[in-house]
């Protein structure tokens, strides 16, 4: 185990030289030896989401390892070897070692992707005592983007290191650092990570899906639409990149999920928009997220790839990388055609022509949208009342002898509700809003797991019909008759499960909440 302890940072102002520091500033405290230079390439991951960023971690390959380092310090927590310089990677297809669980403890979903690459020039010394004893190493460090030749280092640091059983000896030094604030101050790793992704344009934190837009509930219910279409739109431009790369199914999913937001505040809010002019966008967007139900679909059974190993006995498990390798197949050519559209002059023109219309501050004509002016508050209460009413309706005539597709509508009907509760939840009690949420979303999920089993058994009968006969193919028909039983055996658990929870959901409980809801004055 290495004694050398938790680095301080220093920041060098662009105008001093690091020699002077050296030679003037750290003569009167200590010695300084040279030790070694050396220049690295390090090339840093995270998530779209900033995952690893979140939980106080970078994660940079340098050489021929991938490194889990400490934010503020930049120490090792662990590393693995990495061969390899990908654009973008999954944690689980890595050798089993920490920083693989590591990362997958930070998502199971979504892919680290390359956010750019710093050259790192070092120079070593060793700083020691009157008695030229090593206490600890000072480096000068200078970081430059990667084939960026003609541009200045992008920033220069010290870093102190301090030996075990001399923090004392090098905090005295620290001291001296930080009384020159002329020559720079002291910051941690964190800062210089920020610094970097500042400088590829890369916004730390900056991308969320969570509607948090303090809306006005006294301004005209068409002016906070528009915030809310103006928000979705931009959930889909921050996913394109992402879906083209095709670095993780979430990008397609955050991208349809704006697509469905879109069109439910745009059909829901009645009397709001001239609907001579929305229907034809919302035309447009239907189908556009119809081309990508196949696309999505197909991202689901990759994403369910070892669950649907788990679902079968060893014996038939043999024949399903054959199901994969054909998943995986369509999956491309889908992608493929989708990329072209997303390309297209057709999608540039609409989506140029969508985001002017939504960021038109004039109100519509009266006689077309005669509710534009009226307040967020007052259709607010009145959408969320209607969608909530037709929720319990729905729900209370589900009876054993409901169809799938029935509970689909049902399903439909309650992420039209959730998503009017998320629209507007600025303008509520948060200690109302969220318990009301959180219990339609525990209906959703239900709901949601009993559509999608009801899917994926349709979508596994559909292959089967088209399998060739004999040999492995008869193997593979074997498990996939394996895997729809099983899938099918849990939808039929979550229609029984809907019973209990919509039960608790249709409650008197929960009907009071979204009475206190409707009828409260203000948001706290």
């Amino acid at each position: 185990m290495s004694a050398l302890l938790q680095p301080i940072f220093f920041k060098i102002n662009p105008d001093t030289s690091s020699e002077l520091v050296l030679k003037n500033l750290l003569a009167s405290v200590c010695k300084v030896a040279y030790l070694s230079t050396k220049k690295d390439r390090l090339t840093f991951y995270d998530t779209f989401e900033w995952q690893a960023y979140e939980n106080g971690f970078v994660v940079y390959k340098k050489k021929n390892h991938l490194i889990l380092a400490d934010l503020h310090s930049r120490n090792e927590a662990c590393s693995t070897a990495f061969q390899r310089l990908p654009f973008s990677f999954f944690p689980k297809y890595l050798p089993g070692c920490t920083l693989r669980e590591q990362l997958c403890s930070f998502t199971d979903v979504r892919g680290f992707f390359r956010l750019c690459t710093v050259e790192e020039h070092i120079r070593s010394y060793r700083i020691m005592d009157d008695n030229d004893k090593t206490i600890g190493i000072l480096s000068s460090t200078s970081l430059s983007i990667a084939d960026r030749k003609k541009e200045n280092p992008l920033t220069q640091y010290f870093s102190i290191r301090p030996l075990k059983g001399y923090q004392k000896e090098i905090f005295d030094i620290e001291k001296v650092f930080a009384s020159y604030e002329e020559l720079g101050r002291v910051l941690d790793f964190k800062e210089l990570f920020l610094s970097i992704m500042k400088a590829v344009d890369h916004n730390v934190l900056g991308y969320s899906t969570k509607i948090d837009l303090n809306l006005d509930a006294d301004a005209p219910i068409y002016t906070s639409a528009q915030r809310l279409l103006q928000f979705t739109l931009s959930v889909m431009r921050q996913n394109e990149a992402g879906i083209r790369k095709n670095i993780d199914s979430e990008f397609l999913h955050d991208f349809r999920v704006a697509i469905r937001r879109t069109r439910s505040v745009i059909k829901q809010l009645k009397g709001v928009f001239d609907p001579d002019e929305t229907t034809r966008y919302l035309d447009f967007f239907k189908e556009l997220g119809k081309l990508t139900n196949e696309l999505r679909d197909l991202d689901v059974y990759l994403l369910r790839r070892e669950t649907y190993y788990d679902y079968l006995p060893l014996f038939l498990q043999p024949p399903l990388p054959l199901f994969f390798n054909d998943i995986e197949a369509s999956h491309r050519l889908l992608h493929k055609k989708f990329c072209r559209f997303l390309g297209s002059s057709s999608y540039t023109t609409f989506i140029t022509e969508w985001n002017h219309v939504i960021k038109r501050e004039l109100l519509p004509d009266a006689d077309k949208a005669p509710n534009a002016a009226l307040s967020t508050k007052t259709v607010a209460v009145d959408s969320i009342k209607k969608a909530w009413r037709k929720v319990i309706r729905h729900g209370r005539h589900v009876s054993k002898e409901t169809t799938d597709s029935e509970l689909h509508a049902l399903r439909i009907d309650c992420k039209k509700l959730r998503y009017l509760l998320e629209f507007f939840s600025s303008i509520f009690p948060q200690n109302t809003i969220i318990p009301v949420i959180k219990q339609l979303k525990e209906l959703q999920e239900n709901l949601g797991d009993f559509v999608d089993f009801a899917v994926q058994v349709e979508f596994l009968h559909k292959r089967l019909e088209v399998l060739s006969s004999g040999g492995e193919w008869s193997l593979l028909a074997a498990s996939m008759g394996g895997l729809m039983a099983t899938l099918f055996q849990k939808q039929e658990e979550a229609r029984r499960k809907f019973h209990r929870t919509f039960r608790l959901f249709d409650h008197d409980e929960t009907s009071q909440l979204f009475h206190d809801l409707l009828t409260s004055n203000s948001a706290t």
